[in-house]
């Protein structure tokens, strides 16, 4: 009598509280306490196994009832945050878990109780819809709007324009004499180097593979490739990580 009285007391407190907990709280309080009602039912004598079994079952269809019928019905819709790409799989969780509430109430209330549900997920899905598509957040995200072959000289080297500046010395000191000797050895040096960083230039000078792409943004950013194999064709979605350009 005395674990009868206390369960009674238990479902009552269950009850009320459900008015502010979620309902997802609410249906994991009672089956975790018919969880535990069972295993007491296990610790009586076999002959009373039963009758204990069925006080537990009895206990927990009264607290599903008792939270039913302290529900509010005019109480607002849960708080859906985006559109419905975003919220369409919150909405069906909680419209299966409301139906399987309703499974747990008599015959004559369950009707009832999946109309309401129904409703519910009628009326969310309805608010969803009418809230414009968000956009995810992707930092470095855009599309590739051009790619184009350019041409881009290359520049001398330190080394080139050293070795340049080496072979002029050497034709200047040919040519200058007593005291214009050292001003025509300046003279070549800087010629040399002028003449190696040129011819360098010329040498370095190849083709570049620029990749445009159009940041989501608004802005643009350009690659440029050395190798004519670079993967990227208009249209391609791509994201800029770590300097890198990478497909998504």
């Amino acid at each position: 009598m005395m674990r009868t009285v206390n369960l009674f007391f238990a479902c009552l407190l269950l009850a009320t509280a459900s008015q502010a907990a979620d309902l997802k709280t609410a249906r994991a309080e009672i089956e975790a306490t018919y969880k535990s009602d069972l295993t007491v039912c296990l610790e009586f004598d076999k002959g009373e196994q039963a009758d204990c079994k069925k006080e537990a079952q009895q206990q927990r269809q009264g607290a599903y009832r008792m939270v039913w019928d302290q529900r509010d019905p005019k109480a607002p819709l849960p708080s859906y945050q985006g559109d419905l790409k975003s919220q369409k799989k919150q909405i069906e969780a909680d419209y299966q878990l409301m139906q399987s509430v309703c499974k747990e109430l008599s015959k004559a209330t369950q009707p009832t109780c999946k109309t309401e549900a129904s409703k519910q997920k009628k009326a969310a899905l309805k608010i969803a819809l009418s809230k414009p598509a968000t956009v995810a957040s992707c930092q470095g995200c855009g599309v590739v709007s051009r790619v184009a072959v350019v041409d881009q000289p290359g520049e001398g080297s330190w080394i080139g324009a050293i070795s340049g500046a080496a072979v002029g010395a050497g034709l200047g000191s040919m040519v200058g004499k007593g005291s214009g000797c050292t001003a025509a050895i300046i003279a070549g040096a800087l010629g040399g180097a002028y003449a190696g960083n040129k011819v360098e230039g010329k040498m370095n000078e190849k083709k570049f593979y620029e990749v445009t792409v159009k940041l989501n943004d608004g802005s643009e950013q350009k690659i440029a490739f050395d190798n004519p194999n670079h993967g990227f064709k208009e249209g391609d979605k791509v994201r800029l990580d770590n300097k890198q350009l990478v497909k998504r």
